[in-house]
């Protein structure tokens, strides 16, 4: 298998890259790297979540722009920004719309291929986000979706936040695009699923329907990632290494696979299936920098940025590519299999 790999790096570079990885002789070279403009930049960040459109291009979320590439020609070949974008996590091009997980704002917005918006799943009211647009936000213990039936304003926000080393503290310093500020439900993917558009929901582990606004499925104690969706089944990934696969029409369990049981771990999202094989995608965790979620029953030692190949039907080991980077601590989301021509 050959994939396109996305990711960036947690230093102060805010550059993306696309790797291309083979897992058949366990190399990978990059393909692309990006440096975000002035306006557009912002520290450890780079490349998100993305996806292949039927047009052969690659889709792919920077922190608050949509980046189009030709992967054949390994450029850049537009950038879509607009001042509402914040933390986008993932890029799903499907016929000729564009979802976008636009995770700081708690929406899904919906493009076409043009770049025009058409509409958008807001997982927030309106005036909330408008507040945090203008630099306020409303307490990570208590979202405002709940207000009563009381007629009353909802009450004033207070900004009891202490600096989690992560989170913007002083709101005003910069455009809402350029922050990192506290969300809601952490939308990280978006998959149709027997007709359902389907979202996955980091900060509870929910799949939420975008068309009806309910909960399709919960899976308790897990953080999850990715969400692709294979034949009859939809897959997905936690952090925690779990490869879980669900009934795509029931959206229940049939079983999961713990990758990090293959002697590899780090912090997992990327995924691709395909009729034979998983590919994991791990993301090196450090000390100096642990992630604000308990992500697995273990330390951070030994872990690593890698792309496993494992046999989907008992989860074995086939091969590893190593994207372990120690001066850039590099990080990977989304692994994208593709067809290569002789």
């Amino acid at each position: 298998m050959k994939a396109l790999v996305t990711g960036g790096y947690f230093d102060q570079g805010g550059d993306g890259v696309v790797w291309l990885v083979d897992l058949a002789t366990q190399r990978a070279e990059v393909l692309l790297r990006w440096t975000p403009p002035a306006h557009l930049h912002v520290p450890t960040k780079g490349f998100a979540g993305g996806s292949l459109g039927a047009d052969g291009l690659l889709y792919v979320a920077a922190h608050a722009a949509v980046v189009r590439i030709d992967p054949v020609r390994a450029e850049v070949t537009g950038v879509l920004h607009q001042p509402c974008m914040n933390d986008l996590h993932h890029v799903a091009a499907m016929d000729d719309r564009l979802y976008v997980s636009n995770t700081g704002l708690g929406a899904v917005d919906v493009l076409d291929l043009d770049g025009r918006f058409l509409g958008s799943h807001a997982l927030l009211p309106a005036w909330a986000n408008a507040r945090r647009i203008q630099g306020d936000d409303f307490p990570a213990e208590a979202p405002p979706v709940r207000p009563g039936w009381s007629g009353e304003p909802p009450a004033p926000w207070s900004d009891p936040r202490e600096d989690d080393g992560y989170h913007a503290i002083e709101r005003r310093s910069a455009p809402f695009h350029r922050l990192k500020v506290p969300d809601h439900l952490h939308v990280n993917h978006v998959a149709q699923v027997d007709g359902r558009l389907l979202a996955t929901c980091f900060a509870d582990g929910a799949l939420r329907n975008l068309h009806g606004f309910d909960e399709a499925a919960r899976l308790d104690g897990h953080f999850l990632h990715d969400g692709i969706v294979h034949d009859d089944a939809f897959w997905l990934t936690a952090i925690d290494g779990s490869a879980i696969e669900l009934d795509a029409v029931t959206l229940r369990e049939r079983r999961r696979i713990d990758a990090f049981a293959v002697g590899h771990h780090g912090w997992c999202r990327g995924l691709a299936v395909t009729d034979d094989h998983l590919a994991i995608g791990l993301t090196e965790v450090r000390r100096a920098r642990l992630p604000r979620h308990r992500w697995a029953d273990r330390a951070p030692d030994g872990s690593e940025t890698s792309v496993l190949l494992l046999d989907r039907r008992d989860g074995r080991l086939l091969s590893r590519v190593n994207l372990t980077d120690e001066a850039r601590h590099a990080k990977l989301y989304s692994v994208l299999p593709i067809e290569v021509t002789a």
